[in-house]
């Protein structure tokens, strides 16, 4: 029940981050306060088919049952989630994203967390 409902949630998360990047990724930047110029907007929208696919991914996987493929998803997706955090508080601490990314990384990894335990 608690994996479906992550999965659930993490899939809605990542199709609008899928749309944010795709339509208008400046301003996503820009609520961190990077600069969004026009190499960080290719980008971003070079990276959001693979918010897409994680978002599939996700919302296939919500009925998975108990056993390896639950254990390995869960797994996979606090790794994502870790590692995007991660990349939060180095860019914080670096000095190129404001304070608002911290509130993000606090989110990230709170869903680590939460597919840790999940399984």
């Amino acid at each position: 029940m608690i994996f479906a409902f992550l999965c659930g949630g993490a899939a809605v998360l990542c199709a609008a981050l899928f749309a944010l990047f795709l339509i208008a990724p400046g301003a996503y930047m820009r609520l961190y306060g990077v600069t969004a110029d026009a190499s960080a907007i290719f980008i971003g929208r070079r990276a959001s088919p693979l918010f897409l696919g994680l978002a599939v991914f996700f919302w296939l996987m919500r009925d998975a049952g108990p056993g390896p493929l639950q254990e390995g998803t869960a797994l996979a997706a606090a790794a994502t989630f870790a590692g995007i955090a991660a990349t939060g508080i180095w860019s914080y601490a670096a000095g190129s994203a404001s304070f608002a990314i911290l509130v993000a990384a606090g989110l990230e990894l709170a869903i680590a967390a939460a597919f840790v335990l999940a399984p």
